[in-house]
């Protein structure tokens, strides 16, 4: 069975949703890519009329489904506060940087699997972050990953292995961010951290270092369960 598409959109607290344009340029691509049915037009009439018929006064989290022949659901629940800094943990286990869906938002994503269990366990950590088999650093298991150096952020390439955060675009396009590959060393030394994801933008992060470093159990690898999607990007 064919996993489903995902596409997790923040509406606004008036009803805008700031990246739409970009979530459905992605959505497309995957179609295209995977062999899906892409109803362009009326997706595009659902999703705007769902983001009409919340409720005004407060932000929320539009959660999208696309089967393979062109059918969707959608979900929708209140967007709480988050307190910032977030904290985030290092998974030991690397990602495979060759992974196809890794590229693809879908619901086939086993190598996240032990994160999202540990996350739940651990409601104080935001994320866990993963490295691939070349040591690089890729991303976290909800969003996509910046270090600053030398007072430009830098966020880890595409080749690195990793999902292509919508929010993670619009920076990398307005200059505020770019590519480049990582490694611990960048981690450990980076003068800034921070995460970026559709539903909360690109905000602040602390890795808790040596003596309290928190690691997060290994995944159960590209074969493993998948684990129900958390929150996107």
């Amino acid at each position: 069975m064919m996993p489903q598409l995902i596409e997790t959109m923040r509406v606004d607290a008036d009803g805008a949703m700031p990246l739409l344009a970009r979530h459905v340029q992605r959505l497309a691509g995957s179609c295209a890519a995977l062999g899906y049915a892409w109803p362009e037009a009326e997706l595009l009439m659902a999703l705007q009329e769902a983001a009409a018929a919340l409720p005004a006064g407060r932000p929320h989290r539009l959660r999208l489904l696309l089967d393979r022949r062109g059918s969707w659901t959608m979900q929708s629940s209140e967007l709480p506060e988050l307190t910032l800094p977030v904290r985030v943990a290092v998974s030991p286990r690397p990602l495979d940087s060759h992974a196809l869906l890794l590229r693809h938002k879908t619901t086939h994503r086993p190598w996240y699997s032990a994160a999202a269990g540990w996350l739940d366990a651990h409601p104080d950590h935001f994320d866990v972050l993963f490295f691939n088999e070349r040591g690089e650093l890729c991303e976290g298991s909800r969003s996509n990953v910046y270090v600053l150096q030398d007072g430009q952020w830098l966020t880890p390439a595409a080749s690195c292995g990793l999902l292509p955060g919508v929010q993670r675009a619009q920076l990398l396009d307005e200059g505020k961010a770019r590519e480049s590959v990582l490694t611990a060393q960048d981690l450990r030394t980076a003068q800034g951290l921070r995460l970026s994801n559709a539903l909360r933008g690109w905000f602040d992060a602390t890795l808790q270092r040596e003596g309290g470093q928190q690691e997060a159990p290994a995944s159960g690898g590209a074969h493993g369960r998948a684990a129900p999607p958390k929150p996107g990007r």
